[in-house]
């Protein structure tokens, strides 16, 4: 029989009393939850906080001609208007690849792109604020589909990367790879569409950040990743990684969608234009579901054969992922799908 308090990890528990065959491992924060005691980072509302509130993009793809939030920020209860021009360092984050600002500069390449920060007293003079902010935009041919951004002539998201609309190309052939095709007794093909995937985590991407008296940028954010943050923060935001401290508290869910930088950018600029007043952002699941990253859309045409016996000989397949605006973990996402294609089975003729 399981004992909760061995499953809570009572300490008062003499070492003797330890089994490690058939007893859970203790769990150290069920107690809290379980109590409703658990801190996240939706619960802090630091004394004296002001809100964070991020203007997009009305457009899926266009240049960006001018930004005016001068009648933004004379607004009674805005503390301040901020844009690219505010931020010192790279202002690109970025996994795998640096493509992603902080806040667009030349060109927004989502619907939703973030383009503007404003940090007010209230949610009311915040919603005012980012509705007085103007944009200018040059729209831009979009492209949504993933086979039509492979096409000759068609919009390039990112002009300086040489290899276009693609992120990552790459192939696995094993023995004969798709010339054992026709040795196969059997033939089935098959192409498999799966769409976007929202994580849908309960909590939503939020966090407060201040800066500390020695010039530190404190932060607590419900993130999967603080020790990446930090270092992808120093970088964009031209500070010393020395100078920044990421706090994880318990995640309200997160499942990949919190793998990376998410609302740390914003909390960060935010904090160091608040006047020294701590600072909170909090997406409601609209703002949510419209920003965050999601599980790739895949398009995955299959090609197997097997023998007289269904003994599976030859595995022919080609992968095509949607990565979306920015890398992200795009690549990373392909290099799995490719090592798992062929799922559990032994196929001595692959090409991937």
């Amino acid at each position: 029989m399981i004992v909760l308090d061995n499953m809570l990890g009572n300490k008062n528990m003499q070492h003797n009393e330890v089994r490690e065959i058939g007893v859970n491992a203790p769990r150290i924060d069920a107690l809290t939850k379980v109590t409703g005691a658990e801190i996240f980072a939706a619960d802090l509302y630091p004394e004296g906080f002001l809100w964070v509130g991020v203007k997009r993009s009305e457009f899926p793809h266009a240049n960006i001609l001018a930004i005016d939030g001068s009648a933004a920020s004379k607004l009674t209860g805005v503390t301040a208007v901020l844009t690219h021009r505010d931020i010192k360092g790279s202002n690109r984050l970025g996994i795998f690849e640096k493509d992603q600002p902080i806040l667009a500069d030349e060109r927004v390449r989502h619907y939703g792109d973030a383009v503007a920060l404003v940090v007010a007293e209230s949610k009311a003079a915040l919603a005012e604020a980012l509705a007085a902010i103007r944009v200018e935009y040059e729209p831009l041919p979009p492209v949504f589909d993933p086979e039509a951004a492979l096409e000759t002539g068609a919009p390039i998201l990112h002009p300086t990367r040489p290899e276009g609309n693609v992120l990552i190309q790459s192939e696995i052939v094993c023995g004969d790879g798709a010339a054992n095709l026709e040795k196969c007794a059997f033939r089935a093909t098959v192409t498999i569409r799966t769409g976007w995937q929202e994580h849908a985590f309960l909590e939503t991407q939020t966090g407060v950040a201040w800066m500390e008296e020695d010039g530190t940028l404190s932060m607590t954010v419900s993130t999967q990743t603080p020790f990446r943050d930090r270092l992808e923060l120093a970088e964009a935001l031209g500070i010393s990684p020395a100078k920044i401290h990421v706090v994880a508290p318990c995640l309200g869910g997160g499942f990949g969608g919190k793998d990376g930088v998410t609302v740390q950018g914003f909390l960060a600029l935010a904090a160091m234009h608040s006047g020294g007043r701590p600072v909170k952002i909090y997406y409601s699941r609209e703002e949510s579901i419209l920003a965050g990253t999601k599980r790739h859309p895949l398009r995955a045409e299959y090609t197997v054969g097997c023998d007289q016996d269904g003994v599976l000989q030859t595995l022919s397949c080609r992968l095509l992922f949607n990565t979306g605006a920015y890398a992200s973990l795009g690549s990373e996402v392909f290099a799995l799908a490719m090592e798992h294609a062929g799922g559990p089975y032994r196929i001595p003729n692959v090409s991937i």
